[in-house]
């Protein structure tokens, strides 16, 4: 069993968002993962796919543009998105204030590629290399974008 109050969680800055590791897919036997995510104005996720992860998103306040397979949708509060493995999604805030998502994912270390991702990865384009390193280890793939 794990109890993590609201202010507690392990907070890593992944790209131009603010992820929170409220439960580590170590802990759960299934490889469970849940993040809370803070998506600030004009930050995006490109378009990516997960070799394992199964990745659900509930978005709790905000709207933003997302991409799930060939669908380009604006999502908004009480919206919740299922995204099997090997499914394209990104998702972009082009609103004015942040966006904030309770986002778990199955079935892998996402939660560690978040924490390298934070880590390892300061500055784009520099770091790209060890960023193409971190998405191939984790078996994450970006494609080409189609978020409108």
């Amino acid at each position: 069993m794990t109890v993590v109050q609201s202010q507690q969680g392990q907070n890593v800055q992944v790209l131009g968002d603010r992820i929170c590791i409220k439960l580590k897919s170590s802990l759960s036997p299934n490889s469970m993962t849940v993040v809370t995510v803070e998506v600030p104005p004009g930050s995006a996720v490109p378009p990516h796919v997960h070799a394992k992860e199964e990745e659900s998103y509930y978005i709790l306040d905000g709207s933003m543009v997302m991409q799930v397979g060939s669908e380009v949708l604006t999502v908004k509060p009480h919206d919740f998105i299922h995204i099997p493995p090997g499914t394209i999604h990104g998702y972009r805030n082009d609103s004015d204030r942040p966006i904030h998502l309770l986002v778990w994912a199955v079935g892998g270390a996402i939660d560690d590629f978040f924490i390298e991702m934070g880590e390892k990865i300061r500055e784009l384009p520099n770091d790209l290399p060890k960023m193409l390193e971190i998405l191939d280890k984790y078996g994450v793939q970006m494609v080409a974008p189609d978020l409108g």
